[in-house]
């Protein structure tokens, strides 16, 4: 189901040398601006797609070969070496809901940076003579990348290419990476699980969260076969749950919901019970965690005061200072804007708490005092915070635990 473009922010602002982000508004439907756009980006940028569609190609054959203009990944520039895993960019449609937004034959395949794609709308569709599909997404090389609010329609494939141990044609493939889907739909045209041999989601990779998304009309919604092997033996239920939260899904319209065993989806566990007066204490960062690199916890922690059913409650750190702070306040050169979202069901509202050490290390030279505030889509208005034994504490202004946090200086 569509959700509106703005989300609820909640913002703490600080600054001295503090550089604002590139914002790359593209020509409304306009795919030739799109690529010279995604060939501008740098660190923290963000694109801005207004409402229209965007067709690329359909005649690229790769078994004739040619050059491919859907393929948006390879229209950046290059990022190599470890730096890539700290390299960030949103993508960001405008319109009010995100079929607005329509990429037609556009694909992200192994964009080597941290990318957040929200509210816009992905269409594979049979290219060339040979009618060829590349998949939508595809990610790698150990960095992140979130789709959120975002529609994902594939053709079915009867007559399998690409196959591999079964498996025909996967809409999502995460292979040594991280991934998150939140507020999406995937689907098969027409979504009829018995017509073809397609996955939603295959992952391979470190981590996985999939939370409150539809994946429709595929033999297998999520495959997790691969990352199953590593729990079987001696599951790790910590690790397994830092890991994967799947939760608040629809995949019953797929011939196979989870292909896993269930002895370990069994073990899946939300960090935010049913009760009240605790606090939890260790979040991993959705877009960045990964076991194989330095991936420390972020530096938040939440006393829940009331929960009247328990859910997932997970952050992650937005990419780019976006949208841009008011008049007078500057984002740090690494943006504190944090993305807060549950499962759960809150009786009270809860408080957030900031380590104060790493927020001001964010911020070269800091000094003074911090401004916390919120974004209720259109305007900001201010957050009173306190310091607590080394934290900010702040009161999150829903109960509904959903919204977005940042740091910054007037």
């Amino acid at each position: 189901q569509d959700m509106t473009a703005s989300i609820l922010l909640l913002v703490c602002l600080a600054v001295p040398r503090y550089i604002a982000a590139t914002v790359h508004t593209v020509i409304a439907g306009d795919t030739n601006d799109l690529i010279t756009k995604l060939a501008l980006v740098a660190d923290h940028d963000v694109v801005l797609l207004p409402p229209g569609d965007y067709v690329f190609d359909l005649n690229y054959d790769p078994n004739i070969g040619g050059y491919r203009d859907g393929d948006l990944c390879n229209a950046m520039p290059t990022v190599s070496g470890p730096p890539w895993l700290d390299s960030d960019l949103l993508i960001r449609g405008t319109g009010s809901i995100r079929s607005d937004v329509k990429l037609v034959g556009a694909t992200f395949e192994n964009c080597n940076r941290n990318v957040v794609i929200e509210n816009l709308s992905l269409y594979s569709v049979p290219t060339g003579p040979s009618g060829y599909v590349w998949k939508p997404v595809e990610v790698d090389s150990g960095t992140g990348t979130m789709l959120r609010n975002t529609y994902i329609q594939v053709p079915v494939i009867a007559n399998p290419q690409d196959c591999y141990n079964g498996i025909c044609f996967r809409a999502l493939t995460i292979y040594v990476a991280r991934a998150a889907v939140m507020y999406s739909t995937i689907e098969a045209n027409p979504p009829v699980p018995s017509m073809g041999a397609n996955t939603g989601l295959q992952d391979e990779g470190y981590g996985l969260c999939v939370i409150k998304s539809t994946f429709a009309g595929f033999k297998k919604g999520l495959d997790f076969e691969y990352f199953v092997e590593n729990f079987q033996a001696n599951p790790d239920v910590d690790e397994l749950n830092k890991n994967y939260k799947i939760y608040g899904n629809d995949l019953s319209q797929n011939t196979i919901p989870i292909d896993a065993d269930p002895t370990v989806t069994n073990l899946f566990s939300p960090n935010t019970p049913k009760g009240q007066g605790y606090f939890v204490n260790t979040f991993i960062d959705l877009l960045r965690y990964n076991t194989s690199y330095d991936a420390p916890y972020l530096p938040i922690k939440i006393r829940v005061k009331n929960v009247k059913k328990a859910g997932e409650t997970t952050i992650y750190r937005v990419p780019s200072a976006y949208p841009e702070p008011p008049p007078g306040f500057i984002s740090a050169s690494e943006p504190q804007y944090y993305q807060f979202d549950s499962t759960a069901k809150f009786g009270k509202k809860s408080n957030v708490f900031f380590k104060q050490s790493d927020i001001q290390s964010k911020f070269p030279g800091f000094s003074g005092s911090l401004t916390c505030m919120y974004h209720n889509g259109t305007t900001w208005t201010t957050v009173s915070h306190v310091v607590y034994g080394g934290w900010y504490k702040i009161t999150f202004p829903k109960k509904s635990m959903k919204g977005l946090i940042a740091i910054f200086k007037n």
